[in-house]
């Protein structure tokens, strides 16, 4: 159990709570801890490569957060919104990196957004989410990129162990890069009109060239 990202997550997470009912932070963190070492354990045939044992150890820290803070704080749909602001607030003051790093976007070079997302982001995917993903390409041509992703370890995941709800916490990342590609600059359109998270068939993300007119 890795430990530090457990207590990185707690110390996102504090802020937003002003109340354990009786419990400390640092019976908190033990809780979280030994909840998500049994969870490890009992996904651990899930881990097929080593893409999917990083992805493994973060959804089983994240599900027994979820487990742990939603016993103290009672409100689900509260905890998950505390989890999703951990997990984005951080991410989002990294997105440029980000984007350059997962589609290989310059900001020295915006314009070739489309260009850099049609030779990367399912190559890319597939290099950092491993074997459990499952990547499909739909359209490519000079204006559309379009990639349906059939299968996500995190769907896959939290589906298996009865909380789908957790989820679109990973699903909130997305959501912030494809704010950040509707800028001008970047002449990209995207669209995400059905993922797994929403009982969709597959994930579909749509990149499509922006026009003059557009």
């Amino acid at each position: 159990m890795d430990e530090v990202i457990v207590t990185n997550l707690l110390k996102a997470v504090r802020p937003q709570i002003t109340d354990l009912h009786g419990c400390s932070w640092q019976e908190l963190e033990a809780s979280v801890c030994a909840r998500a070492a049994i969870l490890l354990e009992q996904n651990e045939a899930r881990a097929i490569d080593d893409s999917s044992q990083q992805w493994l150890l973060l959804s089983s820290i994240i599900l027994a957060a979820y487990q742990e803070l939603r016993s103290l704080v009672g409100d689900a749909q509260a905890v998950l919104s505390i989890l999703r602001n951990a997990m984005t607030v951080p991410f989002a003051k990294h997105l440029t990196a980000y984007i350059a790093d997962r589609f290989g976007i310059s900001q020295d070079a915006p314009e070739e957004a489309f260009t850099r997302i049609a030779e990367n982001f399912k190559a890319r995917g597939e290099e950092r989410f491993g074997q459990a993903y499952t990547y499909v390409q739909e359209v490519q041509d000079d204006g559309r990129s379009f990639i349906n992703i059939q299968k996500c370890f995190f769907n896959y995941f939290f589906r298996a162990n009865g909380m789908p709800e957790v989820t679109p916490i990973f699903c909130a990342m997305d959501n912030l890069w494809a704010e950040e590609l509707e800028k001008p600059c970047y002449g990209v359109r995207f669209e995400n009109p059905t993922t797994l998270a929403q009982g969709g068939d597959m994930c579909r993300f749509q990149f499509s060239k922006r026009t003059a007119k557009q």
